[in-house]
């Protein structure tokens, strides 16, 4: 992340829940909700009779990614990738659907926020700006295509032009940026670019995830080896 932004150039992006009592379950008043329920699936899904599959995500997570640190400076933007991913894409080798698709199976949630949290885009984004009204501009690198988050969206702060890996969900014709993202070095751009060309023309997912997977792999190297350049470390296979 680029030190000492301009105020305009900062998107400062809290949670703000407010939270009512509804049928044996929280939910948010505000746009929030998404966020709540997978929070509230990670409150569950970490502990108790899914611990064997915590684990299990957890040993597939990081030896794909790279291992964390309690010490590492993007510690909890790690940890918070990894619940992401453990609850909207995991899938364990002992079961046949998500995290998600489990929790919106017991607890009856309604069709448009299941529609939304079973329907994630996990990608590489850029924060290009805002438009007049304030709304936050996303490119979307590896799709090709903009995304537009709410000028109050609550989510956590990042600087124009920040490069990160993320995934966001759309609900009602606007999308939000989840908590776990994985800041990448600007220096880079134009080999994500090239790189992202090529395996969108592919139009398979699965190497989309593995592509991702790699890049934050990537990432967690060139960190571990900082006097090296981003160049140097980010190199894909053809």
């Amino acid at each position: 992340m680029t030190s000492g932004p301009h105020s305009s150039d900062m998107l400062d992006l809290r949670n703000k829940s407010t939270i009512n009592s509804t049928s044996g379950i929280n939910e948010p008043t505000h746009e929030n909700i998404l966020q709540f329920h997978i929070n509230m699936a990670v409150k569950e899904y970490m502990s108790g009779n899914h611990y064997d599959t915590l684990i299990e995500a957890k040993n597939q997570y990081f030896s794909q990614t790279g291992q964390v640190n309690e010490e590492d400076d993007d510690y909890e933007a790690r940890m918070n990738s990894f619940n992401d991913w453990y609850i909207l894409q995991f899938v364990s080798k002992r079961n046949t659907r998500t995290v998600i698709k489990d929790y919106l199976t017991k607890y009856q949630i309604d069709d448009r926020l299941a529609k939304s949290l079973l329907n994630v885009n996990h990608s590489l984004l850029e924060y290009t700006g805002n438009t007049f009204s304030g709304k936050i501009i996303l490119k979307d690198i590896l799709h090709d295509k903009k995304i537009i988050l709410p000028k109050d969206h609550p989510c956590l702060a990042i600087v124009k032009r920040d490069i990160f890996l993320g995934r966001t969900l759309e609900i009602d014709g606007m999308s939000y940026l989840l908590s776990g993202i994985c800041i990448l070095p600007k220096e880079v751009k134009s080999i994500f670019n090239k790189e992202s060309k090529k395996i969108r023309k592919l139009k398979d997912p699965k190497k989309e995830r593995e592509y991702l997977m790699r890049v934050e792999f990537l990432k967690t190297k060139w960190k571990r080896y900082g006097h090296i350049g981003a160049a140097k470390i980010f190199i894909f296979e053809d």
